[in-house]
């Protein structure tokens, strides 16, 4: 299964960019969003961001990864057949 999460950016020096993952900083390429800029957010998948996004996009998936998180945490581990 492959993830992208939404990430901050916040330094960039050609195609190479720190994000903020919640706190984290991260190194990323910024080479198939040449567009991005400082402030903006974007989808880091594999160490690349792939993809620009809005304020109120990222802030959705963030929930909706708190929300996974905490359903995992509180649910008895299911035996397997």
């Amino acid at each position: 299964m492959c993830l992208a999460v939404p990430a901050k950016l916040v330094n960039q020096e050609g195609d190479q960019a720190v994000v903020d993952l919640h706190g984290n900083r991260v190194r990323v390429n910024t080479l198939l969003v040449p567009e991005a800029a400082v402030g903006d957010w974007v989808l880091i998948h594999a160490g690349f961001a792939i993809q620009r996004l809005e304020a109120d996009a990222a802030a959705r998936t963030w929930s909706v990864l708190e929300d996974l998180n905490e359903q995992v945490n509180r649910s008895p581990p299911q035996a397997r057949d």
